[in-house]
């Protein structure tokens, strides 16, 4: 079976980190043969994907080629589209909750009008595949439930030959050495992810420091709040760093105060590391984790975060063992490739 996978850009974004470890996992498979294609000129070298990766060709794309076509993000959704009828069969892997990811991201127009269209988009696709039961509930206001699956995505084991960087490492040694207790987060900084409710506690709890890592456009206005609270001396903004999940052994409790998510792969990562967990009570998050193996808060209710901050001081060790079996039951790399291979073979 062959099977072309096609992304918009070789980035360091979410759904391209849940490709890579797609294909990785689906190349130990004989039966199976993939391609990522991709629509951007700018690759990230960093990229590690272990099979063959392609630039496509718009125009002299061979469909005939492939016995599916899998697509990821509203560009190859809109060429799987035009060319529906070149197609065999085709797949789309939803990533997001449409129109709260594109409010967040832009405003509500922009949603309306995109989210409507990116709807329009997945009515000719076979099979659309959604990455928790939470979205797959959530589109079947809009489509048969029978072309509707879902299908966990999934992480595989971290790569302990890489060495975090000295910099960043050093200065969580000293903000610890000096009495504070590190709340750590990473991942793309947008208003989504609601990393502006820590700064706030950070500024009421002063045994408390905090570490980002992770670049976006809410970056700037997150660091401008900082100092608008005074708590620059508490706070490590490290930018993007390559293999963010090796820095989380350093954390004692890892955050993630998202206010939507699709899925929420940095959440699954802390969990493979064992660490506190703390996270915002969304539907999804409820749905992967229970409140034995992490620990809940209200987005938007500061006294609910504190709360939880207190708990997971309490428990939040004791959480960690269970966390880390629910990751591999549920969330491996190997799980989530299983279940695609079987979709794909289901096709036919």
């Amino acid at each position: 079976m062959k099977v072309a996978i096609i992304v918009s850009r070789l980035d360091q974004l979410g759904p391209v980190k849940v490709i890579q470890n797609l294909v990785n996992a689906l190349s130990k498979i004989d039966e199976l043969i993939v391609t990522v294609f991709y629509l951007d000129k700018n690759v990230d070298q960093r990229i590690n994907m272990a099979v063959s990766v392609e630039r496509l060709e718009r125009r002299n794309f061979c469909f005939a080629e492939y016995d599916i076509i899998h697509t990821n993000g509203i560009r190859p959704d809109l060429f799987a589209y035009l060319n529906r009828k070149k197609i065999k069969y085709h797949i789309s892997t939803i990533h997001n909750f449409v129109f709260d990811d594109l409010t967040f991201t832009y405003n509500r127009l922009i949603s309306w009008l995109f989210g409507n269209f990116w709807l329009i988009l997945w009515r000719r696709a076979d099979k659309l595949v959604c990455v928790s039961k939470a979205m797959k509930n959530y589109y079947a206001r809009w489509f048969p439930i029978t072309r509707l699956e879902m299908i966990y995505n999934g992480i595989p084991e971290p790569d302990f030959s890489f060495v975090p960087d000295y910099d960043v490492v050093s200065v969580i040694d000293s903000l610890r050495s000096n009495g504070h207790k590190i709340i750590g987060s990473s991942g793309i900084l947008t208003k989504r992810k609601g990393i502006d409710q820590i700064l706030y506690i950070i500024a009421e709890e002063k045994g408390l420091a905090l570490v980002i890592i992770g670049d976006g456009k809410e970056l700037p206005n997150l660091m401008q709040l900082s100092k608008k609270l005074k708590i620059t001396d508490r706070c490590l903004f490290c930018g993007f760093r390559i293999n963010a999940v090796n820095y989380l052994k350093h954390f004692d409790f890892y955050i993630m105060p998202s206010r939507s998510e699709g899925f929420g792969l940095a959440l699954i990562e802390a969990v493979q590391q064992k660490i506190p967990v703390i996270c915002s009570d969304i539907e999804v998050f409820e749905e992967l984790l229970t409140n034995e193996e992490v620990t809940f808060f209200k987005p938007g209710d500061l006294t609910s975060l504190s709360e939880a901050l207190k708990m997971a001081d309490r428990t939040g060790i004791k959480k960690t063992d269970l966390a880390y079996t629910r990751y591999l039951n549920n969330y491996t790399d190997k799980l989530m490739a299983k279940r695609y291979f079987e979709l794909y073979q289901s096709a036919f």
